[in-house]
C-alpha cells in the first residue's frame, strides 16, 4: 500500500485534470456573468459608479440642505452626488451628478472650488447654482461674482450676478443673462423652463422620478415651456405629452416612455 501511495504522489488524479481542463471556461463564464450583472446594474441604476464615489447622494424626489464644516451651505437637488475634499485647507467640492446651489462662507485668501464636467469654478464667498445634469456644465449667478475655466489652458470667464456660462466638450460657451429665479425653481419644488427641448427637460424630471424615464423619436427635439411640479412627476409628464402632442405609457414601476 505504500508502494501504492508513492506511485500515486507523482500523478494527478484525472477528475482534477478535467477541472483544470475546464477552468478557463468556467473563468470566461465568470467574467461574462459578471459583466451580465453590471449591465443589468447600469441599466437599473446608471448611477451606481457615482455614488461610490460621493460623500452625500440624494433621493429622488428629495432636495437636501447641508451645511460644510467651513460653514458654506449646499442645497442639493434630488438624485444628485457630491464629493468633498476639505483637507489640508483645501475647499474642493465635486458635483458629480445633478444640481446644486452653493452659498460659500467667504474666508480672507481661502477659495472655494466646485468641479463638474469640464467646468472648475472658482470663488471666495457668493452665491450660485451649479447645473450638471447634461453633458454641459451651466453656472449662473446670484451674488458675488465666480471664475468659470475649464481646468485646461483654454482661458476663463468671470461671472457676476444675474450671469451664467455653460461649459461642455468644446470649452467655454458664450457668457449669457440668467434668470436665476427660474433656474433656482428646483429648490421650491417647481422646474421652470423658457423654451427647452422636451429631451432636456425629461432629463431633468428623471432626477425626481422613482424610476426611469425615457423619450423615443423625433417628440424629444419639440420645445416647451412652462413651470412643472417634481413633486408630481406623473401630472408633469401628462401635462407634457399633451404639450407636443404626445402620448405616456408607464411600462413597468421602473420605466416610463413618452412617444
Amino acid at each position: 500500500a505504500r508502494r501504492i501511495a508513492v506511485r500515486d504522489a507523482g500523478q494527478v488524479p484525472v477528475w482534477q485534470r478535467m477541472l483544470d481542463w475546464f477552468s478557463p471556461l468556467r473563468t470566461v463564464t465568470s467574467c461574462a456573468a459578471a459583466v451580465a450583472v453590471l449591465a443589468m446594474v447600469a441599466f437599473l441604476n446608471p448611477d451606481a459608479l457615482e455614488n461610490l464615489q460621493a460623500d452625500i447622494v440624494t433621493d429622488a424626489a428629495v432636495v437636501t440642505e447641508m451645511r460644510l464644516s467651513d460653514g458654506s451651505v449646499v442645497f442639493l437637488a434630488a438624485n444628485s452626488a457630491i464629493a468633498i475634499d476639505f483637507e489640508n485647507g483645501k475647499r474642493d467640492v465635486e458635483l458629480l451628478r445633478g444640481q446644486a446651489f452653493f452659498d460659500v462662507m467667504h474666508r480672507d485668501g481661502d477659495s472655494f472650488r466646485v468641479r463638474a464636467g469640464m467646468a472648475t469654478v472658482e470663488v471666495v464667498g457668493t452665491r450660485f447654482n451649479v447645473d450638471h445634469l447634461t453633458q454641459d456644465t451651466r453656472v449662473g449667478v446670484e451674488e458675488g461674482a465666480v471664475r468659470v475655466s475649464t481646468g485646461a489652458d483654454t482661458g476663463s470667464v468671470m461671472l457676476g450676478p444675474g450671469d451664467a456660462v455653460a461649459v461642455g466638450a468644446g470649452g467655454l460657451h458664450a457668457k449669457e443673462a440668467d434668470d436665476i429665479a427660474s433656474v433656482q425653481s428646483w429648490m421650491h419644488g417647481r422646474l421652470s423652463v423658457q423654451n427647452v427641448r422636451l429631451d432636456d427637460l425629461v432629463a431633468r424630471i428623471d432626477n425626481f422620478a422613482p424610476g426611469r424615464l425615457m423619450v423615443l423619436g423625433d417628440i424629444g427635439n419639440k420645445t416647451v415651456s412652462g413651470s412643472f411640479p417634481t413633486n408630481d412627476v406623473a401630472r408633469s409628464l401628462e401635462t407634457l405629452a399633451v404639450a407636443v402632442g404626445g402620448s405616456v405609457i408607464k411600462t413597468s414601476p421602473w420605466l416610463t416612455i413618452i412617444y
